[in-house]
């Protein structure tokens, strides 16, 4: 009972001025009314018939306020499916306030259950479960919302999948190898991190996400949801999205940002592209940096281990101008020493010097060209800083041999 009263005092649900030092019993607790309840579990069979439960099932029913858990009660259920609550608390005065969730643990799987309506004399409710199965032959899963923003070094990705159960058993993914139903990552994924990072149906090991819940029928409950935030470290200016799955695949929706999203300078349009003839591409456009290009799967489909491909455009990868400038440098200066100072012919000299001038005005450009894409919002302060750092390194290389040259 105190644990009722304070949930619902933590709620704002009571008066704050409770007269309790006033004597009597407050307004509250007057108003309280307990109620026996019976809650019957029936078993779904073949063909729409039901059974009742066997006997021993636990069954709880937990009272809510404010979203928050105040109260909870468990009974069993005895030979005739049904398990019995002596007292289950209502109160009229706050009563649009409390609700009620019930569920029942049927080989291994918790079904849950919404109690609408408030208890009273001689409450009853009736709950239908359904046996449990481990076979994969009912699971679909669909791509809910795949949406790609470019950041600074790498594509960031929020994923969010959502699994259905078409059969008309419930499905323990939990009792799969491995703990779980393993949905692997696109090809190059990294860090990746659920968005709820308390959600005990899912775990993420390594670059695999794995759902360890079970999948309720279609009739009876939801489908399970899971959303991963994660990063596609830029490679190329082109991107293959290529995600196998254990399950067949009924949709997918990819959106890709085309206005100036926040942090950015300018715009970076990405470009979706379909492979496989699976869906299409269209623009949203929703006002001022408010444009996508959204890939839509239009009902296609995909068999379990069949890839989900698409193509990923305009991706504003890193110049790779600072590793082939230090590759190039470096075979400059080995030249020079293992070549231009063993030459006693003045030629070769001159040789070997204007390949080091060429090789310097080439980084002085290279330098000058990114100064501007900085200017123009094409590459980040920060990108900007790291390549000039090592291309300023290799011009002062560049600069030391051109002086041993010159004091020959």
């Amino acid at each position: 009972m105190k644990t009722l009263v304070g949930g619902l005092l933590a709620a704002g649900l009571l008066a704050p001025a409770l007269a309790w030092g006033q004597g009597g019993m407050p307004p509250f607790m007057q108003s309280m009314e307990r109620h026996p309840m019976t809650v019957e579990v029936q078993v779904w069979q073949p063909g729409g018939a039901t059974k009742p439960a066997p006997a021993g099932l636990p069954v709880g029913i937990e009272i809510l306020a404010g979203g928050s858990k105040i109260s909870s009660y468990t009974a069993t259920t005895d030979a005739q499916g049904q398990a019995t609550f002596a007292s289950v608390p209502s109160n009229p005065k706050v009563q649009g306030s409390i609700s009620y969730a019930l569920f029942v643990d049927h080989q291994g799987v918790r079904f849950p259950f919404t109690l609408t309506g408030s208890p009273g004399e001689g409450a009853r409710a009736t709950l239908t479960v359904t046996d449990v199965t481990t076979a994969l032959d009912t699971v679909e899963i669909e791509h809910g919302a795949i949406e790609l923003f470019p950041d600074e070094e790498a594509l960031v990705v929020r994923h969010q999948l959502n699994l259905y159960n078409t059969g008309p058993l419930a499905v323990d993914l939990g009792a799969q190898p491995g703990g779980g139903l393993k949905l692997p990552c696109p090809a190059g994924a990294k860090h990746p991190e659920l968005h709820d990072e308390h959600d005990p149906m899912a775990e993420v090991r390594g670059t695999d996400l794995f759902f360890k819940g079970a999948l309720l029928p279609s009739g009876l409950g939801q489908p399970a949801s899971v959303q991963l935030v994660y990063t596609l470290p830029y490679e190329d200016s082109t991107y293959i999205w290529e995600q196998a799955l254990p399950v067949p695949t009924r949709g997918a929706l990819v959106i890709a940002p085309q206005g100036r999203q926040r942090n950015q300078k300018v715009a970076v349009p990405l470009e979706l592209q379909t492979m496989g003839a699976f869906g299409a591409v269209s623009v949203s456009d929703q006002g001022p940096d408010r444009s996508f290009q959204v890939l839509r799967s239009n009902g296609a489909r995909l068999k379990a281990g069949e890839p989900f491909r698409f193509v990923v455009n305009n991706i504003p990868a890193p110049s790779h101008l600072g590793r082939w400038a230090t590759l190039g440098a470096l075979l400059a200066v080995l030249g020079v020493v293992f070549l231009g100072f063993r030459r006693s012919a003045g030629g070769e000299a001159r040789l070997s010097r204007a390949h080091l001038v060429a090789e310097r005005d080439r980084l002085v450009r290279a330098l000058a060209r990114m100064r501007r894409a900085v200017e123009r919002g094409k590459m980040s302060q920060a990108r900007f800083e790291r390549e000039r750092e090592a291309i300023t390194a290799r011009l002062v290389s560049l600069y030391k041999a051109l002086d041993r040259l010159e004091s020959r």
